[in-house]
């Protein structure tokens, strides 16, 4: 929204984001002589006077001192209605809206603008860790191949985030990552079944399998709150950010992340309620860096 302006109040100087415009009705002349409504939420297309030219009020109020500002717009000459040829419902919705043409933006449009970047931090940021291996574990069904899989990522993971030498085995590894004690004791746990597993007989059991079942949604909020947290601390929301309310902005992010994982994982009711849980936590204390043992599993 480069190209939009803030209002400056002509009053008391404050310069501010609208939070909306109201549109004020405009009446027009017909071709009859007759009292018209050009601007009732609707343009009306025909009989109006002068037939080139249509007019709407918009009219907002200053944050700081309550003065109210009016403001004229053209929203359509009629020869660039005639020449279009879409239809008139859509020329309606497109023309009947200060959007179009006009140099102010509101409140709603700055949120959109600002909330678009920091989604933008946020999938940069699940690129680089390859966040798209371990959605694609959610499809595999069978125990065994998973874990090879689950393992192989974490491994790699562990690699791009160390400097691990080589030879080191993975249970070291695993150790350095400062996980959470409850998913660092599982992770070690399941890769002593899955090399026992490779070596010979194992039956799983269920207790085994549950987790096993758990262990992927439960890393992967892991990676959120290591990786896509740090994006949005108080400290960087707030840098340019002047005019945004804090709390509509996390709002957005919250239902953008809840929408990602939902799409991604909500395969079955368990996973539904820990995502529910997650995201109903993740942003309570935005300027909080997720610790060692701070990170919640659900």
């Amino acid at each position: 929204m480069l190209e939009k302006q803030m209002i400056k109040c002509p009053v008391c100087d404050t310069e501010f984001i609208p939070k909306t415009f109201y549109p004020e009705e405009t009446i027009f002349t017909t071709t009859e002589g007759k009292s018209y409504s050009g601007f009732d939420g609707y343009i009306n297309l025909n009989g109006v006077k002068p037939p080139e030219l249509i007019l709407g009020k918009w009219v907002t109020y200053c944050t700081n001192c309550n003065y109210v500002l009016k403001f004229v717009k053209e929203i359509v000459r009629q020869e660039k209605i005639k020449s279009q040829s879409g239809k008139g419902t859509e020329i309606k919705s497109k023309y009947n809206n200060y959007y179009y043409g006009f140099p102010f933006g509101d409140y709603n449009q700055y949120l959109k603008e600002i909330t678009e970047k920091v989604k933008d931090e946020i999938n940069l940021e699940l690129h680089n860790i390859n966040f798209e291996v371990w959605e694609n574990l959610y499809k595999v069904n069978d125990n065994f191949k998973f874990l090879v899989r689950f393992f192989a990522n974490l491994e790699k993971y562990c690699n791009s985030s160390f400097n691990h030498q080589n030879g080191e085995c993975l249970n070291s590894k695993i150790e350095k990552l400062n996980l959470p004690k409850d998913m660092k004791d599982t992770l070690l746990k399941l890769n002593t079944i899955r090399e026992e597993i490779i070596h010979g007989d194992y039956e799983i059991s269920p207790k085994e399998e549950e987790q096993i079942n758990q262990i992927l949604i439960k890393f992967i909020f892991y990676l959120i709150n290591k990786h896509v947290k740090p994006i949005i601390t108080q400290e960087k929301l707030e840098n340019g950010y002047d005019f945004i309310e804090l709390d509509d902005l996390k709002m957005e992010i919250k239902e953008y992340l809840a929408n990602y994982l939902y799409s991604s994982f909500n395969s079955n009711h368990t996973s539904k309620n820990q995502i529910q849980g997650f995201m109903n936590s993740f942003l309570q204390k935005i300027d909080e860096q997720p610790e060692k043992d701070d990170i919640e599993i659900y």
